[in-house]
C-alpha cells in the first residue's frame, strides 16, 4: 500500500511537472516507469514470492530516502537564496569600507566543480538549480572580464570554483579555473541597464529610470522644502541632481522649525525665523551646515527592504546612521528617528522621509552617563562593578538610566543592602542593559524585552503616550551614543538577582519556611552565604508534615537546622545546571541529594531532588538560586539493603536476594531504583513454581536483577496517579506485567525503593504472577 501511494504519487502530472521542467523527454521516461512498477507491483503481490516481497521493500525505502533528501535539497537551497537576498544597502562604491556590521554577513553563494565531475545525470541541472534572482530579469546588463577559460560554459579538464554575491546594486559573479598548469580568473557582473532601475517584488530592472525625477526635484515635490532651502545653501544641488546613487534620509520641515535655531541660522546672521521669534543664536558656518545635511546621506541605493536591523551605515557627513526595524519592518528607525514614508524614488536614489533631523553623537554611552549630573550615583556604582569598559564597548545596548532622585526613592535599607554587595550591585545594574538597540518609537503597546541580567523586563506604552519600563516611567527617550541609546526613566529596576537570597524567598511567598529559617538559627548563615541553592519546600509542603512532627521539631531547634541544612547545597545549580543521575552535596549532612530528570508524554521536563518535585525553578539571588519544591526532604540513614531486610513486608523478598547472593548491589553507592514486591505478590505464584523459582538459582537471578533499575526512578515522573507505570518504562526493556505502585518514593542513601504488588517476570521466563 505504501508503494502503491508514493509511485501514484509521483506518476501525477503536478508533481512530475514540478519535477521535470525540462526537458519534457524525461518527464514521459519518469511516468512510464511509474506505471510499470505500479504494475508490477500488482502482479507481484499476487506472487507471495519472498525474494519479490523483499524487493518491493527495497523500492519503497529507496524511494522514500529520495524524497527525503530532495526536500533536504529544497530546503538548503531556499535558506540559501534567503541568506543571498539579505545583501545589505547598495553602494555605488562597491567597497566594504562603505559600511561597517556588527552581523556576520552573509551574501556569498558557492559553488565547486572537481575535474572528474564533467559527467553529470539527467537530473543534475535541476537538483543544483538555485532560485531566479532579479538578475535573470530584464533589463539587466551582463559585463564580462577577465579569462575566457574561467568563464561557465568553458571546456576543459580543470577544477573550477565559483563565488557569487551582491554588493552596491550590483551582483557579481567571480569565477576561478585551475587546470593544474595555470590559473583563470573572471568577473560576471549584473546591473541594471541605463535608464532603468529596480523595484521591489519584481525581476530584473522594470523601471524606467526617464520618469522619475532627480532627488532634489522629488524632495520638492515630497514638499520637504526647507531641506530643498538648505542643501542649497549648502552647495549641494550638484551632488543630489548628479548620477550618482543616493539615499536620502530628509527630514519634514517640521523637524526643522522644531531644533535649536542655532542649528539652522544663516551663515553671515541670524535667520529671519530665529529673528522673528526673539531667539537669536550663534550662526552655523557653511562646512557646519553641510556636515549635518550630509549626515542625512547614505551613499547608494538603501530601500526599506535593504534596511537591516542594527547595521550601521556610513554617510557622506562626519557621522553614521543605526538602522533599526522592529515589527516585521513596520516600524523603521535611523538613529532612532522614526522613517514616517519610506522608498520615494528618483533618478538618482531613494528619499526616506523621517520626523526629526537625526542626532549625531560621538559619544559612548559611558560618556553620556559619566557627564550628565542627574547619574552621578548611576556613576558611581558603574565605576564600583567594573562594568564601565561595557557601556564603552562597540555593538549596541539600551540603557534605562535612573536618575538620582530614582535611587533616593528606594528603601534606604534595601538600596544600602544591595550598594555593600558588589555581586548584587552588578546584578542590579545588568537589569538597566538590554543587548539591542529599543527606539522609543518601538514601544508600541505591551512589549516584554531580556535584560542582560537574564530577567524580564516590561516595557509598554500607555494610553496616554507615557513609556513605562516596568513601574518605572522613561522621563527622557532616545539619548543616542554611538554604541546604543539611553531612556532616563525615574524609578529603579530592581531584579530578584539583586536581592540576598532570604529576600527571594520572602518575594516567594515562602513564609513558613522563614519562620523555621530564624527558629533555627540560620538567618544571618544564609545571608552571608555565596552561591547556594536553596530547594526550598512551600507552605503547602510544610503543612502537610503531621503535627507531631512540627511539634518535635520546633521544640529542638538543632534538628530542625540539620532537616533545613539538608535542603541547602553549596553551590549555585539553576535548572540548566541540573541533569538525570546528578549527586549535589549538603550543608547539613554527609548524603548527597539525587536528581532525577524525566519528560512526560508532552515533552515537559519534570524534576525532582529526592523525589521532591520542583514546581518553581531559577528564582535567582545574588547570592543564590532557589527552587520550590513540594515535600519537606528528610535526611536518610539507611541503605536499601537494611530498608528491605528491616521490613517484614519484604520478607520473602529479602530471603531470595540473601539466596541470590545480591543483597550487596543494594549496599552499594547508587543510585539504584528497586521495585519491591511484597509478600502478598510472591503469594500470588502458586507454591510449587514460587519454591521452583526460589530453588533454581539462574532464574532467580535473573528474576531479581528485573526489579533492579541502574537510576533513580521517583513515583512522581514515572508512574500515573494510579500507579500504572507511565513514562520511564514505555519503551524500555521491562515488561511490567501490569503491575501497579502500591507504595511510593520510600527514599535511602543510596536510592529509592518502589513497592509493587506483582513479581515482574523477566523476558524468557513464564509463570503465573
Amino acid at each position: 500500500l505504501t508503494q502503491h501511494t508514493i509511485t501514484s504519487f509521483f506518476a501525477s502530472p503536478l508533481v512530475t511537472d514540478r519535477l521535470f521542467k525540462r526537458p519534457p523527454r524525461r518527464r514521459d521516461d519518469f511516468l512510464a516507469a511509474s506505471r510499470i512498477l505500479l504494475a508490477s507491483s500488482g502482479t507481484r503481490a499476487s506472487r507471495h514470492d519472498s525474494a519479490t516481497s523483499a524487493m518491493k521493500k527495497g523500492v519503497t525505502i529507496l524511494v522514500l530516502l529520495a524524497v527525503c533528501v530532495l526536500l533536504a535539497q529544497v530546503d538548503a537551497r531556499r535558506g540559501r537564496y534567503k541568506s543571498r537576498s539579505r545583501s545589505g544597502y547598495r553602494s555605488t562604491q562597491g567597497s566594504s569600507s562603505s559600511r561597517r556590521s556588527w552581523r556576520r554577513p552573509m551574501s556569498y553563494v558557492h559553488d565547486i566543480r572537481l575535474p572528474w565531475s564533467q559527467w553529470r545525470p539527467w537530473w543534475s541541472d535541476w537538483w543544483s538549480r538555485d532560485e531566479a534572482g532579479w538578475w535573470e530579469g530584464p533589463n539587466v546588463c551582463e559585463e564580462k572580464e577577465g579569462d575566457a577559460e574561467a568563464m561557465p560554459g568553458s571546456d576543459g579538464y580543470m577544477l573550477r570554483i565559483k563565488e557569487c554575491g551582491e554588493e552596491g546594486g550590483v551582483y557579481k559573479c567571480a569565477y576561478r579555473a585551475d587546470d593544474f598548469e595555470q590559473k583563470y580568473t573572471a568577473t560576471i557582473s549584473y546591473r541594471c541597464c541605463t535608464g532603468y532601475a529596480r523595484q521591489d517584488g519584481k525581476p530584473g530592472c522594470p523601471l524606467r529610470v526617464a520618469d522619475l525625477s532627480n532627488l532634489l526635484e522629488t524632495a520638492r515635490n515630497l514638499g520637504l522644502s526647507e531641506f530643498v532651502s538648505y542643501a542649497s545653501k549648502a552647495k549641494l544641488e550638484g551632488a543630489l541632481t548628479g548620477a550618482t546613487n543616493y539615499t536620502i534620509f530628509a527630514p519634514t520641515n517640521d523637524a526643522f522649525g522644531s531644533i535649536p535655531t542655532r542649528v539652522i541660522t544663516d551663515f553671515g546672521s541670524p535667520s529671519k525665523r530665529a529673528t522673528q521669534r526673539g531667539d537669536v543664536g550663534p550662526a552655523l558656518t557653511l562646512d557646519q551646515l553641510k556636515d549635518t545635511l550630509l549626515s542625512h546621506v547614505v551613499p547608494g541605493w538603501l530601500t526599506a527592504t535593504d534596511i537591516q536591523d542594527e547595521e550601521i551605515v556610513r554617510t557622506l557627513g562626519p557621522g553614521e546612521i543605526r538602522t533599526t526595524t522592529y515589527n516585521s519592518k513596520k516600524i523603521v528607525n535611523a538613529n532612532c528617528v522614526k522613517v514616517v514614508r519610506a522608498d520615494q524614488l528618483a533618478s538618482n536614489g531613494v528619499i526616506h522621509v523621517v520626523d526629526s533631523i537625526l542626532p549625531n553623537s560621538k559619544k559612548s554611552i559611558l560618556e553620556i552617563v559619566s557627564q550628565d549630573s542627574r547619574f552621578t550615583v548611576l556613576k558611581s556604582a558603574v565605576g564600583r562593578t567594573g562594568l564601565s569598559s561595557v557601556l564603552d564597548s562597540d555593538g549596541q545596548m539600551t540603557v534605562f538610566a535612573p536618575t538620582d532622585s530614582a535611587f533616593n526613592s528606594v528603601p534606604q535599607e534595601t538600596l544600602q543592602r544591595i550598594l555593600d554587595d558588589e555581586k548584587c550591585l552588578k546584578n542590579l545594574l545588568l537589569h538597566h542593559v538590554v543587548p539591542h538597540t529599543v527606539c522609543a518609537d518601538a514601544v508600541t503597546g505591551k512589549h516584554r524585552a531580556v535584560s542582560m541580567a537574564d530577567e524580564n523586563l516590561k516595557v509598554e506604552r500607555d494610553t496616554n503616550d507615557k513609556i513605562f519600563v516596568n513601574t518605572a516611567q522613561v522621563v527622557q527617550g532616545n539619548v543616542l551614543g554611538y554604541n546604543g541609546v539611553v531612556h532616563v526613566i525615574d524609578g529603579v529596576l530592581v531584579p530578584n538577582k539583586a536581592q540576598n537570597i532570604l529576600d527571594v524567598l520572602s518575594a516567594a511567598g515562602a513564609t513558613s519556611l522563614l519562620e523555621l529559617i530564624e527558629l533555627a538559627g540560620l538567618t544571618d548563615a544564609l545571608r552571608t552565604s555565596d552561591d547556594i541553592t536553596i530547594f526550598a519546600p512551600s507552605n503547602q509542603a510544610i503543612q502537610d508534615l503531621p503535627e507531631e512532627t512540627v511539634k518535635a521539631l520546633t521544640s529542638d531547634p538543632a534538628a530542625l537546622a540539620e532537616i533545613l541544612q539538608y535542603h541547602v547545597v553549596p553551590k549555585a545549580a539553576y535548572a540548566k545546571d541540573l541533569s538525570n543521575g546528578d549527586m549535589l552535596p549538603t550543608l547539613g549532612s554527609s548524603n548527597k541529594l539525587h536528581i532525577s530528570v524525566k519528560q512526560d508524554w508532552f515533552f515537559r521536563t519534570m524534576v525532582n531532588v529526592q523525589c521532591a518535585r520542583v514546581v518553581e525553578a531559577d528564582k535567582g539571588g545574588c547570592n543564590g538560586v532557589v527552587h520550590v519544591i513540594n515535600k519537606v526532604m528528610v535526611p536518610p540513614t539507611q541503605t536499601l539493603a537494611d530498608l528491605v531486610e528491616g521490613n517484614e513486608t519484604f520478607s520473602i523478598l529479602a530471603k531470595a536476594l540473601r539466596q541470590a547472593d545480591l543483597m550487596t548491589v543494594l549496599q552499594g553507592e547508587g543510585p539504584i531504583t528497586i521495585f519491591a514486591p511484597t509478600n502478598e505478590a510472591f503469594k500470588r505464584i502458586p507454591d510449587d513454581t514460587l519454591d521452583n523459582l526460589l530453588g533454581n538459582t539462574e532464574a532467580l537471578v535473573k528474576t531479581l536483577k528485573h526489579h533492579v533499575l541502574e537510576d533513580f526512578a521517583c513515583c512522581d515522573s514515572c508512574f500515573s496517579r494510579h500507579g500504572k507505570f507511565r513514562q520511564l518504562l514505555r519503551r524500555s526493556r521491562y515488561n511490567m506485567n501490569g503491575a501497579s505502585v502500591a507504595s511510593c518514593d520510600t527514599v535511602a542513601t543510596n536510592g529509592v525503593i518502589q513497592v509493587i504488588d506483582r513479581v515482574l517476570r523477566p523476558p524468557g521466563l513464564h509463570f503465573d504472577n
